[in-house]
């Protein structure tokens, strides 16, 4: 019976191992961009005004906007930036905002400029970047957090 144990152990020791998914990274803006293609999400990879990635992202209804930080002449990026904004030409006051940020944590609010109410959530991939099952929750948190601060200011 030992004999037929080692075997097995043998056979299973040779059996091909099926690759493991690679980690979301952040340095180009084709990893991220190809994690939301296998989820089924619409997404444009372009390039931001200093020529680092940008993606646009339409995913499950929601529609974003993915800017990548931490570059090294517009490739070796290590983080990311969801966001997202909204033409609210001041109709979102400021002690609002305020509010989101003291009752919420990881996505953090603002009013621009021009009077408009915007979200985003930073994320750190570093050089490894995240597994895929990992980002897939961060993209889960983003998404439920833009959701919800739709539904606070009113959008």
């Amino acid at each position: 019976m030992t004999k037929l144990k080692a075997i097995a152990a043998a056979a299973v020791l040779m059996m091909p191992v099926s690759a493991a998914a690679e980690n979301v990274v952040a340095k180009t803006g084709d990893s991220v961009a190809n994690f939301f293609r296998d989820e089924g999400a619409s997404v444009e990879l372009t390039t931001d005004g200093a020529g680092d990635p940008l993606l646009k992202t339409e995913y499950y209804g929601n529609s974003f906007t993915i800017i990548f930080y931490g570059c090294n002449s517009n490739t070796d990026c290590n983080s990311i930036q969801f966001y997202s904004g909204y033409v609210s030409k001041g109709s979102v006051r400021l002690a609002k905002t305020n509010q989101w940020n003291t009752d919420n944590r990881f996505a953090r609010s603002y009013i621009d400029e021009d009077g408009d109410a915007r979200i985003e959530m930073d994320v750190f991939l570093g050089d490894e970047g995240m597994n895929p099952d990992d980002f897939a929750q961060v993209v889960g948190l983003w998404t439920r957090r833009m959701t919800e601060f739709e539904e606070f200011i009113g959008w």
